[in-house]
């Protein structure tokens, strides 16, 4: 998972950086339905751990497309082009956008698409008293349960701020049915060469221009998560010109269920592998004890778990009392 680079005060400055490895230079996630109210995170560096579950392990030519922020006024509209290009997506939503928009949630089930938890209220989990981590994760998932009554259960943390901190205390209530936080690969950064489509849009970038970053970024990285916003109606211009470049293209669309480090984390939950004590393990879609090290398939770098928390570690550290090599 990851640590982040937050202001809650200020939505263009960073507030601290938790000492781990970077991995992508990412920018935050929208938290409200009109382009102008998002509350972005520019310049950020979040560190990606092997709490993370990213999409590095699909085969190249395949992603998983994911939305946040929503149900917007044309998620449904989404939900059904998607379906009918044979493309199951996730959707992680807001549960105060869900009032008034019941039936774009609805839409979202009967076309075949995974709801995922993204919060009530679009906050900074990590910087979050124990009671209000759980209330912005439950109020989420009484909405979900309500069309989504089996699961799966997956979690995208906003802004990607997520900790040993927080997985614990959802860890310890009925809310531990939650696998992630769900990060991403793709979608994160507007660059010279990527896009976040929420950055496109505030920067006034046209739907051919913002597509073509995307795309751009898709065959570089060549397999992954990719995020998007379905609250901004440009996104969903944008789907509905760069899919079919993809699709002519030889990509596959995978259910968000189906990415390796996601699907062993469901594994783990179901088969009660994933506890309270020591680290969640993307890898190994368990936890592991203190001390014990695993290299990630995320980076294929090493990692011990020292306090509950992720620390980069080697191939010959001393203090690891237990190796999972790849």
């Amino acid at each position: 998972m990851v640590q982040g680079v937050l202001d809650a005060s200020h939505p263009m400055r960073p507030l601290f950086l938790l000492p781990l490895l970077a991995l992508f230079a990412v920018a935050g996630c929208a938290a409200d339905v009109d382009a102008e109210d998002d509350p972005v995170r520019a310049g950020e560096e979040p560190l990606v751990t092997e709490r993370q579950l990213t999409g590095s392990e699909l085969p190249d030519k395949t992603i998983a497309l994911t939305f946040d922020d929503g149900p917007g006024p044309r998620t449904a509209e989404l939900a059904d082009w998607l379906a009918s290009h044979g493309i199951k997506a996730a959707f992680f939503i807001n549960g105060r956008n869900v009032p008034g928009r019941q039936k774009m949630v609805d839409e979202v089930i009967k076309k075949g698409h995974l709801l995922g938890n993204h919060t009530q209220n679009h906050l900074d989990l990590t910087t979050l008293s124990r009671a209000k981590v759980i209330d912005e994760v439950e109020e989420t998932d009484a909405d979900i349960k309500k069309v989504q009554p089996n699961g799966p259960w997956v979690l995208r943390a906003p802004f990607g701020a997520w900790n040993g901190m927080v997985t614990r205390e959802v860890n310890a209530t009925a809310m531990k049915k939650y696998v992630g936080s769900v990060f991403w690969d793709m979608g994160g950064e507007l660059t010279a060469t990527s896009a976040a489509d929420w950055d496109c849009w505030g920067k006034g970038l046209t739907v051919a221009r913002c597509g073509a970053l995307y795309l751009n970024e898709i065959h570089t990285r060549k397999h992954g998560i990719v995020l998007m916003h379905d609250s901004h109606s440009q996104t969903i211009d944008m789907v509905k010109q760069i899919v079919p470049q993809l699709i002519a293209q030889g990509y596959k669309f995978a259910p968000l269920a189906t990415v390796p480090s996601v699907k062993r984390a469901i594994a783990g939950k179901a088969g009660g592998a994933i506890t309270n004590d020591g680290c969640e393990s993307a890898t190994l879609g368990q936890s592991v004890a203190e001390n014990v090290c695993v290299q990630s398939a995320s980076d294929k770098k090493w990692y011990r778990c020292v306090d509950g928390e992720w620390a980069a570690s080697t191939a010959t550290d001393a203090k690891c009392t237990k190796r999972f090599p790849l």
